[in-house]
């Protein structure tokens, strides 16, 4: 064998094959497996991926079953080898990220009684400090440094919720989930003494809120597939849980708050369909819960004090971009609403801020929103802004007797500012004055707000930023944003990553696609259930829109989407594989047949059944089987692909990103790399800490420069 080795080696005219320059990606067994509940069965041959006991997994990642746990690895290690050349890029992208994002993250102060509170980012650390200051000076006040509550422990995040202190500001309390899964562990703290006032509620939902003397933490408990499925009322003193709500219907969230005027705790029940609340006096909080008005198909309603009277935002009554309706605290019912603020279609009202003095409400009109000031007398004042494409947020907490509203503005070339509406008079004007940052200028850009027209001609905003003076000539690459589920509007929001790719001489764009509220409620109602491939129809007119404005070119786009917008990616991803580079599919929903298989013990199960269609009902798991990303796949030259999910992530598993990529892998007919990253710490938001996030989205956009300019060029798939 050596010599007919060696004679091999010196033959003239014959030259040995060189060391390929890619990996041949793993190779999963096809397991060929019939699928399928409610009378209807399909073949899987990736099945295997799911696990066994997908509710174990969740508490413990560790105990994933060992061939899935295998095949994960195989994955990231075949992931991790294909983007390594890419590192000195990401690096790149990362350090632009932070020359541009210093100074930008301005904290916000919101005050309430004596306290002004705020959160703060201290240099080098990974997470945010929540503290307070007395509003007319004084030291500052630490209430939750959460790195040190992170410290040793592999994954640490706060509830999307937000944190909280007691209206009579002697409490401060957080909900904290330690394995990315979304099961959460409630704590309170005394400001005062620091003491730990609640360590023992570990097995929550999330949500919870204070009475008015802050002796009762009301929260939300959960069952063993995650649905929230009670309410408790904790006596802080005692240490004991009094269940007041069990809810029956799982298809139904949880959420509690507490009125802006601190005068009740509610309990709101709502799914995308209905809602129903129930009202606690927050000064007599062992008192049974009072009804506003039972749930109903169609009925959806937030409700808040003011006035001394309950102020109802809903849609009743065929007020599709809603209104605001009044109703006395001793009769909340339907029967005795009023209307105050009546529907005006295409004025979507988003949500009110009630004041002592003054309501301020959020709005959206031509996909913008505004703030309106509103007084007890009927008189209005907007606030108007200058961008032609911005975003406004409102944070939580703010003091029923203070003097400004104080809100967020910012854009996709402004960082975000710090804002003060004062109730007084209703002149708005910025927090603090703007902090200068020598290394960006946002003077260098253009931001745009365009529509592409869709077939049935609906016209679909597109915000864009892109270097100021570069020609429209299709030869920059593309980077489109899109999501388009759920109500959740895409805002126009600052994003320091996005100028460093821009700065590559990309273009970024957003497409505002329907299924999203940019334009009102109808906007995404009308996508629900059967209408759902109109955002991936608008996606794919946006992207057609954007090459015919020069914008962008056929093949030179890159597509992202996250969690349901990982949907929109995967579908078109199988609709329209001509007209993208790459598309980066983060934590995706793409395996919606055999999720909704198991809805009855998936957490978000139940409660999907009015997004996506009950898979009982024949013509809607027909219409779910067109569209469905993983069984659309079939034999194409399939763009190159990078799909994320976590081991942890409870609201899309997994093995969706998983098989997605494995089963387009082996059907794909072009030579672009196809990628799984299966995170084995974080949840569905990704590893915990800002530093994770930011290196996350520079490997993003490194993934976006490769497959644009076929750094990889024909890569081995089988």
């Amino acid at each position: 064998m050596l010599a007919l080795a060696a004679g091999a080696v010196a033959r003239p005219g014959v030259a040995l094959a060189a060391k390929p320059r890619w990996p041949v990606p793993p190779q999963p067994a096809r397991v060929p497996t019939i699928v399928g509940k409610f009378g209807h069965q399909r073949n899987d041959d990736y099945a295997w991926m799911r696990p066994k006991d997908w509710h174990a997994v969740l508490r413990d990642p560790a105990t994933l079953d060992a061939p899935i746990a295998a095949a994960v690895k195989a994955e990231n290690d075949y992931t991790d080898a294909m983007l390594a050349p890419s590192k000195p890029l990401q690096a790149a992208l990362l350090a632009r990220t932070h020359a541009v994002e210093a100074g930008a993250a301005a904290p916000i102060e919101v005050e309430d009684g004596d306290y002004l509170y705020y959160q703060r980012q201290p240099a080098g650390s990974q997470y945010p400090v929540f503290a307070r200051r007395p509003v007319g000076g004084g030291a500052e006040q630490v209430l939750l440094d959460v790195g040190a509550e992170a410290a040793g422990k592999p994954f640490f995040a706060l509830h999307w919720g937000g944190t909280f202190h007691s209206p009579d500001q002697k409490l401060f309390g957080w909900s904290q989930d330690l394995t990315g899964s979304g099961i959460f562990g409630i704590r309170v703290r005394d400001i005062a003494t620091g003491k730990m006032v609640v360590t023992d509620i570990d097995e929550s939902h999330g949500s919870f809120a204070f009475d008015a003397g802050g002796r009762y933490l009301f929260w939300v408990g959960r069952d063993g597939n995650g649905h929230p499925n009670s309410v408790w009322r904790r006596d802080m003193q005692s240490g004991k849980d009094v269940q007041i709500h069990a809810e029956s219907d799982p298809a139904f969230f949880i959420e509690l708050k507490t009125t802006a005027s601190g005068g009740f705790v509610v309990i709101r029940m709502a799914n995308s369909a209905q809602t129903e609340a129930w009202l606690v006096p927050a000064s007599d909080p062992t008192a049974k819960p009072v009804l506003v008005e039972k749930r109903a198909p169609d009925l959806r309603y937030d409700v808040d004090h003011w006035n001394d009277r309950l102020v109802i935002l809903t849609d009743v009554d065929g007020a599709i971009d809603m209104k605001i309706m009044t109703a006395p605290v001793a009769t909340p019912g339907r029967a005795h609403w009023q209307e105050w603020v009546p529907h005006e279609a295409g004025r979507f009202i988003a949500a009110i801020h009630p004041f002592r003095d003054v309501m301020v409400r959020e709005e959206w009109r031509d996909a913008l929103p505004r703030l309106v000031m509103m007084g007890k007398d009927g008189t209005e004042r907007q606030v108007a802004f200058d961008e032609p494409a911005y975003a406004l947020s409102v944070p939580h907490g703010q003091g029923w007797g203070a003097s400004a509203l104080s809100f967020i503005y910012q854009s996709p070339r402004l960082a975000p500012r710090p804002y003060r509406l004062t109730l007084k008079d209703g002149a708005s004007a910025p927090a603090k004055p703007a902090v200068a940052n020598p290394a960006y200028d946002p003077g260098k850009y253009d931001l745009e707000r365009i529509e592409a027209q869709t077939d049935d001609g609906v016209r679909v905003p597109i915000t864009i930023l892109r270097r100021k003076g570069m020609p429209k000539d299709g030869k920059a690459p593309l980077f489109l944003y899109g999501y388009g589920s759920y109500g959740a509007t895409v805002d126009a929001a600052f994003e320091a990553g996005k100028i460093a790719l821009v700065d590559q001489g990309w273009t970024y764009a957003i497409a505002h696609v329907r299924g999203g509220a940019e334009r009102g409620n109808d906007w995404w109602r009308s996508v629900l259930k059967t209408g759902k491939k109109k955002s991936f129809t608008d996606f794919i007119a946006c992207a057609e829109h954007l090459i015919a404005g020069g914008y962008a070119a056929k093949g030179r786009i890159v597509a992202h989407g996250y969690s349901a917008g990982g949907l929109l990616m995967g579908a078109v991803y199988t609709m329209r594989p001509d007209l993208w580079a790459g598309v980066i599919a983060q934590v995706p929903f793409v395996d919606p047949l055999n999720t909704m298989d198991y809805f009855e013990s998936h957490p978000l199960g139940l409660t999907a059944l009015p997004i996506w269609g009950d898979p009982r009902v024949p013509a809607e798991y027909a219409y779910i089987a067109s569209y469905s990303p993983y069984d659309q796949l079939k034999p194409a030259a399939y763009p190159a692909l990078l799909a994320t999910g976590s081991v942890a992530d409870e609201r899309v598993a997994f093995y969706e990103p998983l098989k997605f990529a494995v089963r387009a892998r082996a059907l794909t007919t072009a030579g672009n790399p196809v990628m799984a990253r299966i995170a084995t710490t974080g949840g569905h938001m990704g590893a915990s800490g800002a530093s994770a996030a930011l290196a996350q989205e520079a490997l993003f956009h490194a993934f976006a420069i490769w497959a644009a300019e076929r750094k990889w060029g024909a890569v081995p798939q089988r």
